[in-house]
């Protein structure tokens, strides 16, 4: 005798959401800072994309960390443009740091200074 199979998908049972589980998802969930890599082009914009996806909707500061770039393409520029309107169309904020002449080049030379709400650098 066959037992009958069911075409019906599994369910499984999550666990329940206690304040404790809650605080542990918002605190692993706000990694406010994203490292930029010193060759930041097109074969790399997949990775970029899912470390900036993972940051897009906190509350908080996301800081992007660009003091390790030295080649930067239009593609990473664009996912970055992209982020920052993201961000500042929910008002929220998106801060810099480091040093990086590559980029801060490019984005002067495509008129993007304000649209990655980069910090003036002397020209």
């Amino acid at each position: 005798m066959k037992t009958p199979v069911s075409n019906k998908p599994l369910k499984r049972k999550r666990p329940a959401a206690t304040p404790a589980r809650l605080a542990m998802a918002r605190a692993s969930a706000t990694v406010s800072t994203v490292a930029l890599a010193s060759n930041c082009t097109v074969k790399d914009a997949a990775a970029l994309r899912q470390s900036l996806c993972a940051v897009v909707d906190i509350d908080e500061t996301v800081t992007l960390d660009a003091s390790s770039v030295e080649r930067v393409d239009t593609a990473i520029l664009q996912l970055l443009c992209a982020f920052v309107r993201a961000r500042v169309a929910s008002n929220r904020s998106v801060t810099w740091r480091g040093e990086a002449p590559a980029l801060f080049d490019s984005a002067r030379l495509l008129g993007l200074q304000s649209l990655l709400a980069l910090p003036q650098v002397p020209v």
